[in-house]
């Protein structure tokens, strides 16, 4: 039995590394301007400008001071800056280091839900295929490393994911810590916390008084850190778009202009589009339960409210991306989108789990979903060799075609082993 699980073990590490390795090896890797000319990726202006200044904070002129949605994330920048100050390292060099470290604690967070979950070899395999080669999830960072909090971000988010799996208190407020200082979507995602730790399997014991005492610590913590933040930031800082993030949808909903059906239907792919993968494969599971005579209630009665928490987190961070609406957010809401994948993926685990899904089928097709997972990871913009934007419809239509095809794959597995 150790010997079984030592070589289970051995599978899914050499599975995690070569679906790293082909990520890593079929990037394009782009220089600080590169990126900003290339990927428009102009949040790295105030990164650098962070980093440059460390070890001191940012001394500017009023007309050159940043937007606080942006020096509201200082930390890391500070940090890189500030060991590229004291090293020698070229700040371009030290920005890629933390993106590497943070991409792995993506990894390792989701590798230890997956262990959690208790997914057999199969499932982990698919699970992890969906995570890595999501070409939203990890390609856009590695080529443009200055916009390291969004990974900073994703990775607090899977710790507070993976704490909330296991009930352990610590985790859960480091990660919604660490989440914070990547981005201040963390706070969107606090009522989806107050759900699991107050209902949670493994936050049940010891009554509501306790559980509810642990979400206001967190919080608590979470709104305090944001409060510090902003007063450390006054100095260099000016109002940026935080009304237009939140209202911008609206507004632009009010506002008369010619084609908003066609703006909104571009709008609505983009956002659902890096989660495509995951939704195909999680509808072909139902509908095969489905046909084999279990209706869709019973179905759904079947999977434990812990999946229904982690589309909570979901729900949270893709309403919020949501809101910018399509004259703010038409060329980001994708990767804004994307941050909700380890939650995604770990409400599909709890499926797969739930329905033993896939545990006694052959190997070659979830092969194939895996290769086609690896397929749609080829974005056109950050993939080796990489185009323009002007590619951006036919990689959409290429990427849905791939995700549909996957589906319908994993609903054809899953009636051969029903038959």
């Amino acid at each position: 039995m150790v010997l079984s699980s030592q070589n289970r073990m051995k599978t899914r590490l050499l599975t995690t590394l070569l679906f790293s390795a082909m990520l890593l090896l079929t990037n394009r890797w782009l220089s600080y301007q590169e990126g900003i000319d290339i990927l428009k990726a102009a949040d790295t202006h105030s990164y650098m400008t962070i980093a440059q200044a460390a070890p001191a904070l940012p001394n500017l002129p009023s007309e050159a001071v940043l937007p606080t949605n942006h020096t509201a994330r200082f930390i890391v920048p500070y940090l890189a800056g500030t060991v590229a100050h004291f090293t020698g390292i070229g700040y371009e060099w030290v920005f890629l280091l933390a993106t590497l470290l943070f991409c792995a604690v993506v990894i390792w967070a989701c590798h230890q839900m997956f262990e959690e979950l208790r997914l057999d070899t199969t499932a982990y395999t698919l699970s992890m295929a969906l995570l890595i080669f999501n070409p939203y999830m990890f390609r856009y960072y590695l080529a443009v490393p200055a916009m390291v909090n969004d990974v900073v971000f994703v990775a607090g988010l899977s710790l507070t994911l993976l704490g909330l799996l296991r009930g352990g208190f610590p985790l859960v407020l480091i990660g919604a810590l660490v989440a914070l200082a990547g981005r201040q979507n963390a706070l969107v995602f606090l009522p989806a916390v107050a759900l699991w730790m107050l209902w949670g399997e493994k936050w049940r014991t010891g009554g509501i008084v306790p559980a509810l005492t642990r979400f206001v610590i967190v919080a608590a913590s979470v709104v305090g850190a944001y409060l510090v933040i902003g007063h450390i930031i006054a100095p260099f800082s000016v109002r940026g778009m935080e009304s237009d993030a939140i209202m911008g949808f609206l507004r632009w909903m009010l506002a008369p202009s010619a084609g908003k059906a066609k703006v909104l239907a571009e709008y609505g792919l983009r956002t659902v589009i890096c989660l495509l993968f995951p939704l195909f494969i999680m509808l072909a599971i139902l509908l095969e339960r489905r046909l084999s005579g279990l209706s869709l209630k019973a179905a759904l009665k079947l999977l434990p409210r812990e999946f229904w928490f982690a589309l909570a987190f979901v729900a949270s961070l893709y309403g919020f991306a949501f809101l910018g609406g399509p004259e703010l957010f038409m060329s980001g809401v994708t990767r804004y989108v994307s941050h909700t994948l380890p939650a995604m993926i770990l409400a599909f685990g709890f499926m797969l789990k739930s329905y033993n899904s896939f545990g006694e089928t052959k190997s070659a097709p979830m092969m194939m979903v895996s290769a086609l997972c690896a397929m749609g990871s080829f974005h056109h913009m950050t993939t080796f060799g990489g185009t323009t934007s002007d590619r951006a419809m036919y990689f959409a239509v290429m990427y849905c075609i791939l995700a549909i095809f996957a589906g319908v794959v994993a609903f054809a597995s899953l009636r051969s082993q029903r038959d």
